[in-house]
């Protein structure tokens, strides 16, 4: 029976990553990736963060690939709507005044993925594909992998030993489900539906011959952005791929949005962009490959242990939240760079009993604190401009002054301390929890008012991503807006309180509104 130090069952970004480091690393270490797939389909586009972009860029040294095959990021833009708004000019707008001066990517992920593994092959990691993981045998820091090399019942199989198990898998989470791991997150009801698309028009192009005020509102390339259209209970992403494709997609609380995803799926989804006016001005001549039409649903989920005894969950195989902030290549940077640092240590001897521990309550208390402060219920105050506008100014400048700068910084290196989990970081913790907590009830007591979107159209908050004192204006602005949403409030109370209103609109069921570009009965 052959041995290996490591196997890996996945070769995309976080397998692939993780064959590249301890290669890189440790050479010595016999390294083996197992991969289903004979290539990778083509996803329909993801963005990097600062600290995702720093692990391709620093810590994987991937500038060319990245230079050449992707497109840079200008940081995230966000466009509001209400009655008044007919194009993104009347739109109210969020986002980078000027250029951000950390690298992040918007990717064309089969791209970068087959780029990863064949650097990981080039670096001495033996690779099986395409192969399919039969079964896992788990011991202590001994285990067997079962693979049949044709990926079909009855071909042929063969079984291999290693010290680590690294499951790479993805949303398939293999090792993690097998061992009962993977809890979905009820609490976060989101869903996806995506796709993408040729011809659509070029949004510097657009607010080129667009009003004077709007195409010199903005120095930065807005279409590098991530741009997201924003509403009550959705959001809709715009990334534009480096081959001219962009990419689309529809994010939801299903208790919110009811967007049909059934046999009409791409008839809905078509008729939720083009209900949304600033979307809409971008898709006109555009066509969507409708055979590229994806849907997830159950966006959230976790493990419930990240390691163990010579096994690991990297990236989504381990967890998932919401492509919101687009935190999912963070999670799988620190992922596995903790990982790689763990395997390291014990393939050289050392005692690694309490660094699992650590890793498991740091990840964990991670995934926790994230949900609680950023995404709970956050979908109920995403169609207002200032609410939202607050949260995003205030949590990125958080992002900011206690992760990137201090890796670019102070380390001088990308860390792997995944965001919230420092057992320190719980003042951030609840004062993001507070200020969430606080904007659901303002939206919706906005909503129960009749002033529900009242501030979407022709309002600009901007912001400008660096290391410098950047970050501590965006947050200043960010609290700023919060107080005046807060004493907004009070004349809110006032009003209700003659009018004989509730305090707060009913959620049970999507209410009418320009909002909400879709709803099914």
């Amino acid at each position: 029976m052959k041995h290996y130090d490591v196997i890996i069952l996945g070769g995309a970004f976080s397998g692939a990553s993780a064959a590249i480091l301890l290669k890189r690393d440790r050479p010595e270490l016999s390294v083996l990736v197992v991969e289903k797939a004979a290539a990778f389909d083509a996803k329909v586009g993801e963005a990097t963060t600062e600290m995702s972009g720093m692990f391709l860029t620093r810590r994987l040294a991937q500038w060319q690939h990245l230079e050449r095959e992707h497109l840079p990021k200008e940081g995230l833009r966000y466009w509001f709507q209400n009655e008044k708004v007919h194009c993104h000019a009347d739109a109210s707008e969020t986002g980078a005044f000027q250029r951000s001066t950390t690298p992040s990517f918007q990717l064309r992920r089969d791209a970068l993925d087959e780029h990863l593994l064949a650097t990981a092959v080039e670096e001495g990691a033996e690779l099986l594909r395409p192969v399919r993981v039969r079964e896992v045998e788990l011991g202590e820091f001994d285990h067997r992998v079962t693979v049949e090399r044709d990926g079909g019942d009855g071909g042929e199989a063969e079984t291999v030993s290693c010290r680590w198990v690294l499951d790479a898998t993805g949303r398939a989470t293999f090792l993690g489900k097998r061992l009962g791991l993977i809890e979905r997150n009820r609490e976060h009801p989101t869903a996806a539906v995506w796709c993408r698309w040729q011809g659509v028009r070029h949004l510097d192009d657009v607010a080129a011959r667009g009003p004077l005020a709007f195409s010199r509102g903005n120095v930065a390339s807005r279409r590098l952005a991530t741009n997201h259209y924003m509403g009550f209970g959705y959001w809709v992403w715009f990334i534009p791929l480096g081959h001219g494709e962009t990419s689309i997609g529809v994010v939801f609380d299903t208790r919110l949005v009811d967007l049909d995803r059934g046999k009409n799926l791409a008839s809905d989804y078509l008729a939720f962009l083009k209900a949304i006016p600033a979307a809409a001005e971008l898709l006109e001549g555009a066509r969507m490959k409708a055979e590229d039409l994806r849907t997830y649903s159950n966006l959230a989920y976790v493990t419930r242990q990240y390691m163990g005894n010579g096994w690991a969950l990297l990236g989504d195989a381990a967890a998932f939240l919401d492509p919101y902030y687009s935190p999912g290549l963070d999670h799988a940077s620190f992922s596995v760079e903790a990982t790689v640092e763990i395997v390291k240590a014990q393939t050289l001897g050392e005692d690694v009993a309490a660094r699992i521990a650590e890793h498991d309550a740091t990840f964990l208390r991670s995934y926790h604190r994230f949900f609680r402060a950023v995404y709970q219920d956050k979908y109920f105050y995403m169609g207002e401009h200032d609410l939202l506008s607050a949260s995003f100014l205030i949590d990125t400048a958080q992002y900011y002054i206690f992760v990137v700068i201090p890796a670019y910084r102070f380390f001088g290196k990308f860390h792997w301390m995944p965001v919230l989990g420092p057992k320190p970081a719980f003042f951030s913790y609840h004062m993001m929890r507070i200020y969430n907590r606080r904007f659901k009830a303002i939206a919706l007591a906005r909503r129960a008012a009749g002033e529900a979107g009242r501030r979407n159209h022709g309002r600009r908050v901007k912001a400008l991503f660096d290391l410098q004192v950047s970050p501590f204006r965006m947050a200043a602005r960010g609290v700023k807006l919060w107080a005046l949403a807060e004493l907004d409030n009070v004349r809110l109370a006032v009003k209700r309180l003659f009018a004989g209103r509730p305090a707060v609109a009913p959620v049970a069921a999507p209410p009418a509104s320009d909002e909400m570009p879709v709803q099914k009965g």
